[in-house]
């Protein structure tokens, strides 16, 4: 169970350092933004995953959100074609000794500092642990509930997301029997 915190800690990490690396530059492609959204799916598909006693649900998110992709790339494809991606190096070593700088602090509050009170309230109750990483491990359990409260209603939502773009793709299909790229 530690192990599985500590790599849900790890890519919580990621997943920051994939939205502040889109929310820093300045002139950013379209191309570079769905590369960002795709590498942002992948990893919230692998939390979900963690939590989860079945993988099916997050791989069927997987899918839909690729699906998506697929959409959003033939648009993007047809809207920047003459635009060149200009990366640069510097911010982005920058953002990633960032990241290792934060995740080299959170390593050393775990081995140096384990005994830092840390207080947390969860359902009303008052937790107090000397350890980090035990009161990490109830909020583990807590989420753990939450997702199985709330299984139900993302599986109906994403069934629903499914069905409309199907439906969609039917309905300009119908109207205009060419092929959506002939369309954009």
């Amino acid at each position: 169970m530690k192990i599985l915190i500590n790599l849900y800690i790890i890519l919580l990490f990621f997943m920051m350092m994939v939205l502040l690396m889109s929310m820093s530059l300045k002139d950013i492609h379209p191309l570079m933004l769905g590369f960002n959204l795709l590498m942002y799916s992948i990893l919230i598909s692998l939390s979900l995953n963690m939590f989860n006693i079945n993988s099916l649900y997050s791989f069927m998110m997987y899918l839909i959100i690729i699906g998506g992709f697929l959409i959003l790339f033939l648009y993007f494809n047809s809207f920047a074609i003459n635009n060149k991606i200009i990366i640069n190096f510097n911010l982005l070593v920058m953002l990633v000794f960032n990241f290792m700088l934060i995740i080299i602090m959170l390593v050393m509050f775990k081995y140096k500092f384990n005994m830092f009170n840390l207080i947390i309230f969860i359902n009303n109750k008052l937790y107090e642990s000397l350890d980090l990483f035990n009161s990490l491990k109830i909020m583990s359990y807590n989420i753990n509930l939450l997702y199985m409260k709330m299984y139900n209603l993302t599986l109906f939502s994403m069934i629903y997301l499914l069905y409309s773009l199907l439906i969609i793709t039917k309905m300009i299909y119908l109207y205009n029997p060419k092929s959506m790229r002939q369309l954009i």
